[in-house]
Order: structure tokens, then C-alpha cells, then sequence
């Protein structure tokens, strides 16, 4: 690095250009193993042939990072990322970094950004990777000749897009606690809104409990109630039948002592007159 940068720690511009480049080579270190995991069909594949610039830990470690659910879902989604991208880079693995380095103005020692831009956004020829990246030059190099009829230098442009930089990142920032404060508060009414499900279901557990218990008290009272009413009326029939048997059998009785009567008569008339005849 030291061959292409003269580095300035109290410059906020080369800090931020240190830290960039090694985000970077981290970032390019961690591409590469993971194009080499996946040349494995398995993790316990992979894990038998670590990489050769990494022990066996480190490449365990990888592994594992390789294989979690996060890292997973967020490579899916920058793939999907990617598929939707209009502008594409066209200086290969070379940074940005390495590539103003190269483009370095001797006299000035100044690169145009949009210069610089246009090398990472076209090919050898000359061919705009894109139309987008064609068009977001013109606005750049346009923003360029404005700044330089108002007598801007390149530091002061410089020093523009890191301080808009730094507010669109305080901006992000900013957004994204605003992002986790409402994903907080989702998370709370959630809970509560669960809660609450949580009580009325075990309300209307109860209510129903209690509907159930009060139609079995009503099914029992209503039985207790026919078996009486049964039993009354039985005991009404049975009071009757012996009412009207006694009535038949008094009548009965009357009717046999009558003709047991008449029977009798009958038989003395005869008895008389047999008799009665005789002794005359």
C-alpha cells in the first residue's frame, strides 16, 4: 500500500480510505473461501479439506458461518440484489482506491471524481458498462465543471461528498434506530396483542365452562322434574286403577248379589209351590 498511498492519519480522507481497503480485502479474503465452500456438496465435506491458507479452526469457523441461517438468507438476498443492478463496475478486483492512485494528477496531485467515475465504469474500449453509468457521469462531470466555474477545488469537493457521506450515514443511522425502535414496539404490541388473545381465549374457556356447566344443571334439573312428574302421574294412574277396580268390584258384588237374590227367590217360589202343592 505504501507504494501507491502517501497516508496522512490526522486527514479524515485517508483514515476513512484505510478502513475502506480493509473492509474491502476482508470482505474479497471472505468471497474467496466461500467460493471454495462451495465446491463441497456438504459442510462435513468441506470440513475435511480446510483451505490452505486457513488452519483448521479458522476454516471451522467459516464453516459454520458458511452454513447459519443468517448468512444464508443475506446471501440470497444480495444475490437478489445484484440481479437487479443497472450500473456495473468494470475495473475487475481493482478498487477504487487503487484505481484514483493510478489516475493521480502529477501536477495537481488531484483526480476528477468523475473521471475517476468514468475508468471503474467503462472497458478498455472506451464502452460504457451501461446506459445508467453513461448517464450518471454526464450529471457527475456537469457537477464538476459547476463546481469549477465557482472556483471549487477538488479538496473542498472532496471534503462535500465526505461531509454528505457522513450526514447520509448519520441519516442511516438514524433511520435504522428508528427502524429497531418501531421494530421494538412491533415486537411489544405483538406480545401484548398475544396477551390479550391469550386472556380472551382463556375468557371465553370460562364462559364456555361455565355455559356447559349451567345446561348440565339445567338438563338435571329438567330430568329431576320429568321423574317427578312421571312418578305423580303414575302414582295418579295407579290411585285410579285402584279407584275403578273397586268401583267394578262394588258394582261387581251388587250386581252377583242381585241375581244370587233373585236366584233365590226364584228357587223358593219353586220350592213353594212344589211343596206347597202337595200337602193339599
Amino acid at each position: 500500500m505504501q507504494d501507491h498511498f502517501d497516508l496522512d492519519y490526522t486527514r479524515h480522507e485517508d483514515v476513512r480510505t484505510v478502513v475502506e481497503t480493509m473492509m474491502t480485502a476482508r470482505r474479497t479474503h471472505r468471497n474467496r473461501m466461500h467460493a471454495y465452500f462451495k465446491k463441497f456438496p456438504s459442510k462435513e465435506a468441506a470440513l475435511l479439506k480446510p483451505h490452505p491458507d486457513t488452519t483448521e479452526e479458522q476454516w471451522k469457523e467459516l464453516c459454520d458461518l458458511f452454513t447459519s441461517e443468517a448468512f444464508m438468507k443475506r446471501s440470497e438476498q444480495n444475490k437478489k440484489n445484484r440481479s437487479k443492478l443497472t450500473v456495473n463496475h468494470a475495473a475487475g478486483s481493482r478498487s477504487f482506491q487503487r484505481t484514483r492512485a493510478c489516475m493521480k494528477n502529477q501536477e495537481s496531485g488531484n483526480i476528477n471524481p468523475a473521471e475517476l467515475y468514468k475508468k471503474n465504469y467503462t472497458n478498455k474500449d472506451g464502452i460504457w458498462t451501461s446506459e445508467g453509468a453513461r448517464e450518471i457521469y454526464e450529471r457527475m462531470d456537469a457537477f464538476q465543471r459547476q463546481c469549477d466555474l465557482e472556483g471549487k477545488t477538488y479538496t473542498e469537493i472532496e471534503h462535500q461528498l465526505a461531509k454528505a457521506r457522513d450526514e447520509i450515514e448519520a441519516m442511516r443511522a438514524a433511520r435504522e434506530k428508528d427502524l429497531q425502535e418501531f421494530a421494538k414496539k412491533q415486537a411489544e404490541m405483538e406480545a401484548t396483542l398475544r396477551d390479550h388473545r391469550e386472556e380472551q381465549r382463556v375468557e371465553q374457556e370460562r364462559i364456555r365452562l361455565e355455559q356447559e356447566e349451567r345446561m348440565k344443571r339445567e338438563q338435571e334439573r329438567m330430568r329431576i322434574e320429568h321423574e317427578e312428574r312421571m312418578q305423580l302421574e303414575q302414582e295418579r294412574m295407579r290411585k285410579e286403577q285402584e279407584r275403578l277396580r273397586a268401583e267394578i268390584s262394588k258394582e261387581l258384588e251388587k250386581k252377583m248379589s242381585s241375581v244370587m237374590e233373585k236366584k233365590m227367590s226364584d228357587m223358593s217360589k219353586r220350592l213353594f209351590s212344589q211343596f206347597g202343592g202337595s200337602k193339599r
